[in-house]
């Protein structure tokens, strides 16, 4: 099993009001066995990813949408086949891009009634009637000063042939501050089995830490976010992405230069997972990799860089 690199120096449905305390609650306890289907077999596990994902063969896809500069959040569709959202980084409008899997523009969506300040990366949660969430995590702070920052969601529209793309509805807006002060961040995790959502923080000094917004939260007001768990790993490892597998059972994040997997056990949360030992899996060499996202199947995961027309990394298990 590939192991944990050294630290790098250089850098879910959301919902309760945040309670300050750990994340003791019930809505992130354990795997739920009724997430999980009889007939389907299990996802594969952390170290199988590890050890046998491998590039997709054939021609590497490249993002034709021309707008799409600063890709820094990702999350592949399970209502659309072979369908990847995407954002771009600070600077760029309140909206989401849908790309295929081929590189394909499929449209510009709008998030009415949000806006930009620093969106760093997105999610896919489940949602009421079967139809899935997209949250939207405005949260960049590279100078840690934002007494509140914001995660938005929507309802996670149809995409047809030839769309020129719409607008999401239902969207909502979380205003979030950290318990311990502001901080950076780039990592958004929404838990399919709990319901909760952690925004990991990006740290130059000390581990990074999961912060968590318990399941239920609702708009109004500010959610405290309490820190559930430091991250296992060095300390100045900047995480910049992540993403959950379809039934919870590994967390991964992105580094500017890996992709580590946490298990997680059925006993645990995801805070729990974070504070283990991930194992390292397949990365490419991009000029910024900060947008991950597992595959609906979780036989593999997706990477895009920032920069015009990046490439879309896809590892996969045989």
């Amino acid at each position: 099993m590939h192991r944990l690199l050294g630290g790098l120096v250089a850098a879910v449905a959301l919902a309760a009001a945040c309670s300050g305390g750990g994340d003791g609650d019930a809505s992130d306890t354990t795997l739920d066995p009724a997430n999980t289907t009889t007939t389907a077999p299990p996802l594969p596990t952390a170290e199988e990813l590890c050890d046998g994902a491998a590039a997709v063969s054939g021609p590497t896809a490249t993002v034709a949408q021309p707008a799409l500069v600063e890709t820094s959040g990702i999350a592949e569709s399970r209502e659309n086949d072979n369908l990847i959202w995407a954002h771009n980084d600070s600077g760029g409008n309140p909206e989401l891009f849908a790309v295929g899997m081929d590189g394909s523009d499929r449209g510009r969506w709008a998030v009415p009634g949000a806006t930009a300040v620093d969106w760093e990366d997105m999610a896919r949660g489940h949602g009421e009637e079967g139809v899935d969430r997209l949250y939207m995590a405005d949260i960049g702070d590279n100078s840690a000063q934002r007494s509140n920052v914001v995660v938005y969601r929507g309802t996670e529209p149809e995409v047809p042939a030839g769309a020129a793309g719409g607008m999401l509805a239902d969207v909502e807006a979380l205003t979030l501050s950290y318990a311990d002060g502001p901080r950076d961040a780039e990592t958004l995790l929404a838990d399919p089995v709990s319901g909760d959502l952690f925004v990991v923080s990006k740290q130059l000094v000390g581990r990074p830490g999961a912060y968590r917004i318990p399941a239920g939260a609702e708009p109004g007001g500010t959610i405290t976010m309490a820190r559930v768990a430091d991250v296992g790993v060095d300390d100045s490892t900047l995480v910049t992405g992540g993403d959950v597998s379809l039934d919870g059972s590994v967390v991964a994040l992105r580094t500017y230069t890996s992709v580590l997997l946490f298990p997680r056990a059925d006993d645990e949360t995801v805070s729990d997972a974070l504070a283990g030992t991930p194992c390292e899996a397949p990365a490419p060499v991009e000029v910024q990799g900060e947008a991950l996202a597992f595959d609906p199947d979780g036989r593999g995961y997706v990477t895009i860089s920032e920069g015009a027309n990046p490439a879309i990394h896809h590892f996969r298990l045989p």
